[in-house]
C-alpha cells in the first residue's frame, strides 16, 4: 500500500476512534489510538486503543455514564459473537438512510431500511447517525478501497477478523449526503462597492459593503445587458445600490451564506471633485 494512501487511513482511523468516543461518551472520557510496534519485518501495523476518563479515581466496572474503549472497538468492528458492529452495519444497510426506528427495551432499536430489518444497540445508532463518525469511516474504509491495487479491508482484533469490505462494498461507506437546511431567507437593500466583475456566465461578482467582501449572483438581466453593451463602465469608488437576497443555509461543513442581487436599484459614479457649495436660488 502505498504510503500516500496509508497515511490519510491511519488518521482517519484516529479520527473515527475520536468521533465515536465523542458520540457515545462525551467529555467523560477521552480516547488515543496508537501505533503497536510488531515484529521485525513484518509489514502489519497494530493499532493500540486506550482511554482516559476524566475523574481518574472512576473505574471502567463502575461508570454507566462511559463506553469502555474495548466496548467501543466492539461497536466500531464487531464482537468475537458475531454482534454487528458499525462496518458490518452499514455493508447490510448499503450505507443507507433509515426509514423507521423502533425503540425496544434494554437500550436497543429496531431499525428498518428497505427490505432490511435489523435489531442493535442504541449506542450503535448514534454512531451510524453521527456525521463525524460516517466521515472518518468513509477515510478509514471507502477512500483507500478506491485506489488501484487495494482490493479489501480487513479490521482485526486477536488476530481474528471482525470485519471485511471489499471493493465492490466501497460506495457504501462514503459519507451520506445531507440536504441544508435554510436558516434565514431575506431580501434587503443596500449598498456596495466594486471589488471584481466576473463576464462569464454563472461568475459571481466581488462586492463589498463597507465591512466585508462577499461573492453575489447577479440576476438583474437588463442591468447585466447594459454592461455587456458598454452602456454602463465601472470606476474606483463606484458604488451598487441593490436589492440583495441573503440566504443562510445550516450544511454539513458549518454555515454558508449565500448572496443573489435581484436588481441594481442606482449605479452611483465614485466622488470624482470636492461638492462645491452653490447659493439658493431667490424664490420667483
Amino acid at each position: 500500500m502505498d504510503v500516500r494512501d496509508l497515511a490519510p487511513a491511519m488518521l482517519g482511523l484516529g479520527q473515527l476512534f475520536d468521533a465515536a468516543n465523542t458520540a457515545l461518551n462525551g467529555d467523560h472520557a477521552r480516547i488515543r489510538v496508537q501505533v503497536k510496534a510488531t515484529e521485525p519485518g513484518c509489514f502489519q501495523i497494530t493499532f493500540e486503543v486506550i482511554q482516559t476518563l476524566s475523574e481518574q479515581l472512576v473505574s471502567f466496572l463502575v461508570s454507566p455514564q462511559v463506553t469502555a474503549a474495548a466496548n467501543l472497538v466492539g461497536l466500531l468492528i464487531g464482537t468475537p459473537l458475531s454482534v454487528v458492529g458499525l462496518l458490518q452495519l452499514i455493508q447490510r444497510t448499503k450505507g443507507s438512510a433509515i426509514e423507521k426506528a423502533e425503540p425496544l427495551p434494554d437500550n436497543t432499536v429496531r431499525i428498518t431500511i428497505g427490505e432490511t430489518v435489523i435489531e442493535i444497540p442504541v449506542s450503535l445508532l448514534r454512531l451510524y447517525q453521527d456525521v463525524a463518525v460516517r466521515t472518518a469511516t468513509q477515510k478509514v474504509v471507502e477512500e483507500p478501497l478506491k485506489k488501484e491495487g487495494i482490493d479489501s479491508f480487513e479490521a482485526r482484533a486477536d488476530q481474528e477478523v471482525r470485519a471485511r469490505v471489499t471493493k465492490d462494498e466501497a460506495a457504501f461507506f462514503a459519507k451520506p449526503v445531507i440536504s441544508d437546511a435554510t436558516l434565514v431567507d431575506d431580501t434587503r437593500r443596500s449598498a456596495f462597492s466594486i471589488i471584481s466583475l466576473a463576464f462569464k456566465e454563472d461568475n459571481k461578482w466581488r462586492l463589498n459593503d463597507g465591512t466585508n467582501a462577499i461573492s453575489a449572483t447577479i440576476e438583474d438581466d437588463d442591468f447585466l445587458t447594459k454592461v455587456d453593451a458598454n452602456q454602463i463602465a465601472f470606476s474606483k469608488g463606484d458604488i451598487l445600490i441593490c436589492d440583495v437576497r441573503v440566504v443562510q443555509k445550516q450544511t454539513d461543513a458549518g454555515l454558508r451564506t449565500e448572496y443573489t442581487v435581484i436588481r441594481v436599484v442606482e449605479h452611483r459614479p465614485g466622488i470624482r471633485q470636492l461638492p462645491l457649495p452653490l447659493p439658493t436660488p431667490p424664490a420667483p
